[in-house]
């Protein structure tokens, strides 16, 4: 939702942006995910809780991303991970400020917070960061922010795409933008993401998306974290499949409640 742990925002906070008349059909919401795990060697089980919240306030968007996972391993003894992100985003495409924290039980392992600022949606962005440490870095021109890279996904089915490339950055992860490559399946109207039904996304088309991530550490063609997702055209992620190092972590919805625009 990326691995050190927070590139798993990269696919909440994921998601929304490019300033446009697409803006109107994105839901504020607040969603609740139930986390389970696929099938793993070194561990006998595990489950956690992930919400992520996307506000419309004024002229941008706030988001707040929480998760936590407890994991059994073969010992017996109880881990637990934990990762959040809280993000503003500019409906003009202009702004993006970001706060991560990681957490490995009681103990905070990483602290990241910048803000980046562009004459324009797809100018070059400067971003000064104070955490982890002071540093000041240029974003190269079309580097789409979350909110924009997830509206690009969305145009992208619209038009029948079955590819979208970008460069992305959302401050988790280090001081660059990451390439990220997306396949598109095809959309449909009738899609659940569970045996519950959720009346806010009742007609409202969804498709499947398989993200993989490039952070210049790999071989040649081979991406360093790959994702999978079901993606509502109105912003919300019906299902997420990610991986925390070799263990894959399945995020199934279990609560949707839309937020009401916040006034100026």
């Amino acid at each position: 939702m990326v691995l050190s742990i927070c590139r798993t925002v990269l696919w909440l906070a994921l998601l929304l942006g490019v300033a446009g008349p697409a803006q109107a059909d994105l839901l504020p919401h607040r969603v609740v995910y139930t986390l389970a795990l696929g099938n793993s060697g070194t561990l006998t089980g595990g489950n956690g809780l992930m919400t992520f919240e996307i506000k419309d306030v004024c002229d941008g968007w706030a988001m707040d991303l929480k998760a936590e996972l407890a994991l059994a391993g073969e010992d017996g003894e109880i881990h637990r991970l934990g990762w959040s992100q809280v993000s503003w985003e500019s409906k003009d495409g202009k702004r993006y400020r970001y706060f991560t924290r990681e957490l490995s039980d009681t103990e905070e392992t990483s602290r990241r917070r910048g803000e980046a600022r562009r004459d324009s949606a797809t100018a070059p962005a400067n971003v000064v960061a104070d955490l982890p440490d002071q540093s000041e870095f240029v974003l190269p021109a079309g580097t789409l922010f979350p909110v924009q890279h997830t509206l690009a996904l969305i145009k992208g089915d619209a038009a029948g795409e079955a590819y979208v490339l970008a460069n992305l950055f959302d401050g988790s992860i280090g001081n660059e933008a990451i390439e990220v490559g997306a396949a598109l399946g095809p959309g449909s109207l009738d899609w659940t993401p569970s045996t519950k039904t959720f009346p806010d996304l009742k007609g409202v088309r969804s498709f499947p998306a398989a993200l993989a991530f490039y952070m210049g550490n790999s071989a040649e063609g081979v991406p360093d974290s790959e994702q999978s997702m079901r993606l509502y055209s109105n912003g919300v992620v019906g299902s997420l499949t990610f991986g925390l190092g070799d263990i894959k972590v399945r995020a199934i919805m279990d609560e949707l409640t839309p937020l009401k625009p916040e006034g100026c």
